[in-house]
């Protein structure tokens, strides 16, 4: 169980967090990249990586580093979360998964997304799971100034370079776009903002912050909710 906390965007209870809603569910190691390790609980394994200076640079570029790391070769399978999103229902899904590489299929974007966006990626790499994916470090390494420099994110680089993963059941949905494209892409884009009790895990996309979130909300409830 891996994540990744690089720069001030999410501080360590972001970490405590998702490894009190991850340990819940799975006994297995929770790893964490970072630049700080300040204040994350001392049964994670921390790893340090540091952000690169270089022109489009920005932490989510972090995710095809830990592809490549060494720390992972003693992992069979690996499982990727990001920090920004909210742990709600049953993993097992998730866990279960026998795929080579899979992440989430964005089912709230649609056709019409895809018609009008087609260098636009229509999944997600918010969770991830895969057995090895070396080789797309090695490749993303080969060039990686010029890539970040003109592409905005590791999805539309993988859309774009023709590197095709598999996909989750669908247990996942967003909280600013909902789950169907009529929830947000087919209507003028205004935001969603709906919990959804039948999904395993929301997505925050950044924007809002989780943290935003009155202390009654059922998604902070599910968020902070800290059994060390």
């Amino acid at each position: 169980m891996i994540c990744l906390k690089i720069g001030k965007l999410y501080s360590h209870d972001y970490v405590n967090n998702l490894y009190s809603a991850i340990r819940k569910q799975t006994d297995d190691d929770v790893l964490c990249f970072t630049d700080d390790p300040t204040g994350i609980h001392p049964d994670i394994y921390t790893y340090d990586m540091q952000p690169r200076v270089s022109d489009g640079w920005w932490p989510t570029w972090n995710k095809i580093e830990i592809f490549g790391r060494d720390e992972l070769l003693r992992y069979e399978r690996k499982f990727y979360f990001d920090l920004d999103l909210v742990i709600q229902g049953d993993l097992s899904p998730i866990f279960e998964s026998k795929e080579n590489w899979a992440v989430i299929r964005a089912t709230w974007k649609g056709i019409k997304f895809r018609v009008a966006n087609p260098h636009e990626p229509m999944y997600n790499t918010s969770i991830m799971t895969w057995l090895d994916n070396r080789w797309i470090y090695e490749r993303w390494e080969s060039d990686w100034r010029t890539i970040v420099k003109n592409i905005v994110g590791t999805d539309k680089w993988y859309h774009r370079s023709g590197i095709k993963p598999t996909f989750f059941p669908k247990i996942f949905y967003s909280y600013r776009e909902g789950y169907l494209p009529r929830h947000y892409w087919e209507n003028d884009m205004k935001p969603c903002f709906e919990y959804r009790p039948e999904f395993s895990v929301c997505l925050f996309h950044q924007e809002p912050p989780i943290t935003d979130l009155s202390k009654d909300h059922p998604l902070y409830k599910h968020w902070s909710k800290i059994d060390f």
